[in-house]
């Protein structure tokens, strides 16, 4: 009996003990990390903005590769965008993701929920222009935790910077990892926006040629490759549906190999979404193909044709960075012709199929 009052004590004196010294642990943690891109700010800001690459970069996916994620209702990105994430891991269970603060260039602040000791959880980024000509950007990941009287949580406190810091450490380094694959171009530069429309399924003329990158033997090229297919339209009864555009399959360091096409039909015929496949009497280094419907990044650009590259470039920045991964070739409509895309007076529409979503 006396025994067992002795244990009654000891434990009563341990949990006074442990009740004290959790009294005297913080309310309150905060852990942060950091690591430096050399992609341009904006570009770092909009991967963040929303949720459109959340699982390729957030340590979640790296937990469990089967959890699922929902981005809820609208809007997409910025303050009020919200993910929903599921997992049959216990130790991660339910939670979301919701942008609470959004600013440009500054900072972007997440609440999140999940089954985690504390309240009022929160994961900040913020951005600062850092190097000599201040074009590397640092991103400084933190958490923040409140846990109130809840000693409980006050002694996970303990151990947040490994608990949560090592989801964090990991989440930076994939957040790195995937800003690589970013090109080095900042799309805000552009002077339309990019946006994903529907291109619908066309009747192609095409042909293929490769020519040195100088612009008087591009500029060649395609206008020879331009009468093989007025000449192939004229014979086959055709006519253009739309403007000579430019398809590059090689932008190389010395040839530049590319298609010149032309979208057709035949006269009097009504433009459908899906139209009939056309017999064509094919001559010289001209094919056929009819496309499929899919969907594409575009743009607009005025000035000379030489900007192009950069342009598409930027393009696919703009489409890594909101979770839409380039297809196939770009391309871009000569909306005055090729003689006038060889002087500033060009004006041209650029697009870029992507892949369909869910594809990798």
């Amino acid at each position: 009996m006396t025994r067992i009052l002795e244990l009654l004590i000891a434990m009563v004196l341990v949990a006074v003990i442990a009740i004290a010294v959790g009294l005297v642990l913080p309310s309150h943690r905060y852990v942060s990390f950091t690591t430096e891109t050399n992609r341009p700010l904006p570009v770092v800001f909009d991967l963040l903005d929303g949720f459109s690459r959340f699982k390729d970069w957030n340590a979640l996916h790296n937990l469990d590769p089967k959890a699922t994620f929902a981005v809820l209702g609208s809007p997409e990105s910025g303050q009020g965008a919200r993910v929903d994430y599921a997992s049959t891991i216990p130790q991660l269970g339910n939670g979301s993701w919701q942008v609470a603060e959004a600013v440009p260039g500054e900072k972007i602040v997440y609440t999140l929920e999940n089954s985690d000791y504390g309240s009022n959880k929160r994961m900040t980024f913020k951005f600062k222009r850092v190097g000599n000509q201040k074009l590397s950007v640092e991103i400084t990941e933190s958490y923040d935790v409140d846990y109130g009287f809840n000693l409980f949580g006050r002694y996970a406190g303990l151990y947040v910077s490994r608990s949560v810091g090592d989801t964090m450490k990991t989440s930076l380094a994939n957040l790195s990892a995937l800003l690589a694959t970013v090109p080095k171009f900042d799309y805000t530069q552009l002077s339309v926006a990019p946006k994903v429309v529907s291109l619908p399924a066309e009747n192609l003329l095409t042909a293929p040629t490769t020519a040195k990158r100088a612009n008087d033997l591009v500029e060649s090229a395609m206008q020879a490759q331009e009468k093989w297919l007025h000449q192939v339209i004229d014979h086959n009864g055709l006519e253009a549906t739309g403007p000579i555009r430019i398809v590059t399959t090689n932008f190389g360091a010395d040839t530049y190999e590319f298609d010149v096409a032309i979208p057709v039909r035949k006269i009097g015929q009504t433009t459908t979404a899906s139209p009939p496949q056309l017999a064509v009497n094919l001559e010289g280094p001209v094919q056929y193909l009819q496309t499929k419907p899919t969907r594409g990044i575009t743009t607009t650009y005025s000035g000379h044709m030489a900007q192009l590259p950069t342009i598409r470039e930027a393009m696919k920045a703009w489409g890594v960075t909101h979770g839409e991964d380039t297809d196939a070739h770009p391309y871009e409509s000569y909306n005055k012709g090729i003689a006038a895309a060889f002087t500033t007076d060009g004006d041209f529409t650029l697009f870029w199929p992507v892949k369909a979503q869910g594809s990798k």
